[in-house]
């Protein structure tokens, strides 16, 4: 394809994957932050704070900072681990277990919405495709330079 025609396919697609990439960090809560350590400690109660920090994939001081909020907020409760005292298990209160069924309430109902321009088969369709890209790309080494940094638990 000539210059003057525009992009080509390939970078249309990687500037349209980026654009939804931006869409789901920045208005689907993608950062590690309070939803996020809702939505786990839901899934998993009584996790242990070194295992949240591994599935979040942050830094144990971003993570601290975080919890020590919510606590303080009276949605999560740290009680030294009975197995190993260097660690936390994590369990949410009454009124965290209230708001992480909102929250996962709020987020089934935006993934239903931005989904619903499409039918099932396309979505089907569209999960094959970015699941042969995705496992490809996982397969490529990236540049250092480019390599992502680690979320920090910093907002929400």
């Amino acid at each position: 394809m000539k210059q003057e025609d525009g992009p080509s396919l390939p970078h249309q697609i990687v500037r349209q994957l980026r654009h939804a990439g931006w869409f789901l960090h920045y208005k689907m809560g993608g950062r590690v932050g309070r939803r996020r350590v809702l939505m786990e400690l839901s899934a998993q109660p009584g996790m242990l704070q070194r295992e949240l920090q591994q599935r979040l994939d942050v830094q144990a001081g971003s993570l601290s900072e975080l919890l020590a909020k919510m606590e303080a907020d009276g949605v999560l409760r740290r009680d030294k681990s009975t197995d190993d005292g260097r660690n936390f298990v994590l369990s949410l209160t009454e009124q965290g277990r209230a708001d992480a069924a909102r929250v996962r309430s709020d987020y089934d109902r935006r993934v239903t919405e931005m989904t619903s321009c499409l039918t099932h088969s396309e979505l089907e369709q569209l999960h094959a495709l970015l699941d042969v890209m995705l496992t490809h790309w996982d397969g490529l080494e990236m540049d250092p330079v480019d390599a992502p940094q680690r979320e920090t638990a910093e907002g929400e």
